[in-house]
């Protein structure tokens, strides 16, 4: 073999080699690649039954959307059952509410009837309450209610002195007596009916003995006149 021969052939040998270097070079890349696919493939996939013949893949999208539906309905399981508390504690509150106010309204049933009682004992009639829970609405219906109170006792306490008509409507409509009785103002209250519950109690208590201003029998505007001073009105 002559000396072109021989160059030519490890030329040719250097290229086989060289081929076959990168062959294999190709195929453990090819491996790697292999190991790599199949190791993401494994864990990327879960047996879907009980032989573990079937492969079933799980996303880890799908992973963690299911995590946040889970914690989406506990969420709502609490916001429910905050609502439903709140609910029957709202519920539990209007209710004895509503049993106070029953409670209250019975009450002054009672009170209201056993002062009708005295007051038919003591002659006086339900007209004579009516034209009573007018006057004083006319002279303090924008007083308290012990003001309220307080004009009652003054008619009851001129009733009873002596001095005076003894009678409820003969006190009442005594010539210069009642302004609102000489100037129309009680008529007119008479016939609207507008009289408040509060007047209304006021003469029954007044009636039933109630004495806010003890013997007292006048009472007018605060002046500077010594006296009982109960809001707008001093009792003498």
């Amino acid at each position: 073999m002559n000396t072109n021969s021989r160059k030519l052939w490890k030329h040719a040998a250097g290229c086989l080699a060289s081929t076959v270097i990168l062959s294999m070079a190709c195929s453990t890349t090819a491996m790697a690649n292999d190991i790599v696919h199949n190791s993401v493939t494994v864990t990327s996939y879960t047996s879907g039954g009980t032989d573990g013949a079937a492969l079933m893949p799980i996303s880890v999208s799908e992973t963690i959307t299911s995590g946040q539906q889970t914690r989406t309905a506990e969420d709502a399981a609490k916001a429910l059952a905050w609502q439903q508390a709140k609910a029957a504690e709202e519920a539990a509150r209007i209710l004895a509410q509503q049993q106070e106010e029953a409670r209250i309204i019975a009450w002054q049933q009672e009170v209201a009837a056993a002062q009708t009682a005295i007051a038919a004992q003591k002659g006086i009639t339900p007209q004579d309450l009516e034209v009573l829970a007018a006057l004083i609405q006319c002279e303090a219906g924008g007083e308290s209610y012990v003001g309220q109170v307080a004009v009652g006792n003054v008619v009851m306490n001129r009733m009873e002195s002596g001095a005076h008509p003894n009678t409820v409507m003969g006190v009442i409509y005594e010539a210069g007596q009642f302004t609102p009785a000489g100037n129309g103002r009680l008529s007119r209250t008479l016939q609207s009916g507008r009289i408040s519950p509060s007047c209304r109690q006021a003469a029954l208590e007044a009636v039933a003995g109630s004495e806010p201003v003890g013997d007292k029998l006048y009472f007018r505007r605060v002046n500077g006149r010594s006296g009982q001073i109960i809001g707008n009105h001093v009792f003498y």
